[in-house]
């Protein structure tokens, strides 16, 4: 519900301008591109995935999903002193970002951690030691073992996600051309 009433303060307060917007769109497509990618490879609960970002980083979809975050906010915002869509960028977005990096991904690392390492034991072990979480490396650190499908993006529900990621920039991108 949070996120749903947050969404629409967002684009109510929304006043965006050329240059963050396009920074903000570049950031929310790149974070989405790397979901799909993540997704594509994703088989749930079936192996150590170790092929496409996952040769990187441990957790490509919350990489993505925090440059989504990022970008959108700088899609809403003008920066501007005095201005609403200001405090998206100085209180919004730092409210976000915390929540997501204290408690969230805390919690999401710790059951999915717990999860795989009792599913697949040494495998996971292995990946985990070898794999930074968060960061992503720029040279693999482990061997490709499966190729991008995109009926697993479908399967693991990213098309939808995807949908919303661009209609919401289609949105602000509206209120930019149409609301000046």
């Amino acid at each position: 519900m949070v996120v749903y009433l947050s969404a629409v303060v967002l684009f109510v307060v929304a006043h965006p301008t050329r240059p963050l917007f396009y920074v903000g769109c570049g950031l929310a497509l790149a974070g989405e591109f790397l979901r799909i990618w993540a997704f594509g490879h994703l088989r749930k609960n079936q192996a150590v995935i170790q092929s496409g970002p996952y040769r990187h980083v441990k957790n490509p979809a919350y990489l993505g999903t925090f440059l989504i975050m990022v970008g959108v906010f700088l899609c809403a915002s003008d920066g501007a002193p005095g201005t609403p869509s200001r405090y998206l960028l100085i209180v919004m977005l730092p409210l976000a970002l915390g929540v997501f990096f204290f408690y969230y991904l805390p919690h999401k690392f710790r059951v999915e951690g717990g999860r795989l390492r009792r599913r697949f034991g040494s495998t996971w072990d292995e990946y985990d030691r070898r794999v930074p979480d968060f960061i992503p490396s720029p040279w693999p650190r482990v061997a490709a073992d499966g190729r991008w499908d995109a009926a697993l993006v479908r399967e693991n529900s990213e098309v939808s996600a995807a949908m919303l990621v661009v209609a919401s920039l289609v949105l602000l991108g509206s209120k930019l051309l149409f609301l000046r």
